[in-house]
């Protein structure tokens, strides 16, 4: 078999008895995050435009889009649903819940799935993103090329191939139709990193679950499409990695018997661009340590990280989760960064900007290679320096649900937010999706 072939069958002919149930407990809480992340990023003014949008197509009443009493077709609730999850940038490691989550959502609802299919279909599309990611982009983490490092975006590209094996997956595909719908996903697939910091950034996760959603769905019905697209000459590796770049074997080594999800990907403690987490965490330590403020400040020194975090110059609230500058500025005024601190005024603010201005990008800070560099410098002469290695991460279910419950309840009332926490902690034993759908939408009243 091909590589396009084996993830296929993986998909296909697994079931949730042979995933490890390290794997199955951490995918819940890592639904709970991306849940409680969507319902947030539902309330922002983008997620308001894209319900709008969905609204006013008028289509079947089959979906729901979350934070809203908004049902539709299942492609526009994905649409609609993936990009909410990633409007904050507060989404969990490899932003791989962007779209396999909305996808099997939005077609588990439509069929009435249980939650166990649920579980099924998000940790085998998880599988799929990860394998994708590391074959595809093996080179990244050492800036030594890659499509990422040439203006792609892997939410947008390999993400639609990972919502088509969670939509797949819902809908019972064989070996044959889950190729096909690999096929498909990978023609619709796109996203370039230059929209970061914009609207559009978000609708990367978005259209890959849309994407997913539609792949599935035609492959099932019977449409056509080449059945080794990863590894055929002009297929998707063809045209995203230079000759030697694709690290193969990433995709099928210990297939089936070593998972991403039996260990917790990165939950983030901050709704900022991953790269920006070790600079807050070393600002904020060096504040706290030595009790200087916003006053106090000469300049700030740091890789700015351009490659993720493009915006410079912010002008809109969106642009903050994308701008060191303005990230720090939040630091070193309020000593943390929360959701409410993303707006448009205040990235116009004048003080806000005047300490951005003091913030200076030093390429490569880091003089170990081991972590992050920052350098404060202050008004009176004094320096302080801190390297940061590992940044801060939630990691027990307390912390998790602590962040679940803040951002869901922005969205839907505070017993609602509550069940679906139960009801996803039960995930394997929820007869009906629908009853957890009712709930992320409000209609529970």
């Amino acid at each position: 078999m091909g590589p396009t072939q084996t993830l296929a069958r993986f998909v296909a002919e697994t079931r949730i008895e042979a995933i490890p149930g390290q794997a199955v407990e951490t995918a819940k809480l890592v639904i709970l995050d991306a849940l409680g992340v969507t319902l947030a990023g539902s309330r922002q003014p983008a997620g308001r435009i894209l319900m709008d949008y969905a609204r006013g197509l008028g289509a079947a009443p089959e979906a729901s889009v979350i934070g809203s009493d908004l049902k539709t077709a299942p492609e526009l609730a994905a649409l609609v649903n993936g990009s909410s999850a990633f409007i904050l940038d507060f989404d969990d490691d490899l932003h791989g819940s962007i779209h396999t989550l909305p996808a099997a959502l939005a077609l588990g609802e439509r069929r009435g799935a249980g939650g166990s299919r649920l579980l099924e279909a998000y940790i085998l599309g998880r599988e799929v993103c990860s394998r994708l990611d590391a074959a595809l982009d093996a080179g990244r983490a050492l800036n030594l090329g890659g499509p990422t490092s040439r203006g792609w975006f892997a939410g947008g590209t390999t993400g639609s191939l990972a919502a088509a094996a969670a939509a797949g997956k819902i809908l019972g595909l064989d070996v044959k139709r889950m190729c096909v719908a690999f096929g498909i996903a990978a023609s619709l697939a796109g996203g370039l990193r230059r929209n970061f910091g914009t609207m559009t950034k978000a609708l990367h996760g978005g259209n890959a679950a849309r994407n997913g959603v539609l792949a599935a769905s035609l492959a099932a019905a019977g449409f056509s499409a080449d059945e080794e697209i990863l590894e055929a000459h002009h297929g998707l590796v063809d045209a995203l990695c230079l000759k030697g770049e694709c690290r193969w074997e990433a995709l099928g080594e210990s297939l089936g018997k070593d998972y991403y999800l039996e260990r917790l990907p990165t939950i983030k403690a901050y709704p900022a661009c991953s790269p920006s987490h070790r600079p807050i965490d070393g600002l904020l330590k060096l504040r706290r340590e030595h009790g200087f403020g916003p006053e106090d400040v000469e300049s700030i020194e740091c890789d700015f990280h351009l490659r993720s975090l493009c915006r410079v110059d912010p002008r809109e609230g969106i642009a903050g989760h994308n701008s060191m500058p303005f990230i720090l500025a939040l630091a070193l005024l309020e000593d943390k960064v929360v959701i409410d601190q993303f707006t448009d005024e205040r990235v116009r603010d004048p003080l806000v900007r005047s300490i951005m201005e003091r913030i200076r990008h030093v390429p490569r800070a880091s003089e170990s290679g081991k972590g992050e560099r920052l350098t404060v410098r202050l008004k009176n002469g004094k320096t302080y320096a801190i390297e940061v290695a590992d940044r801060r991460t939630l990691t027990t279910e307390s912390d998790i649900h602590a962040k679940y419950t803040d951002c869901a309840t922005r969205a839907v009332r505070p017993q609602d937010a509550e069940r679906v926490w139960e009801l996803v902690r039960g995930l394997e034993r929820l007869e009906s999706l629908v009853t957890l759908a009712d709930l992320l939408s409000g209609r529970s009243r």
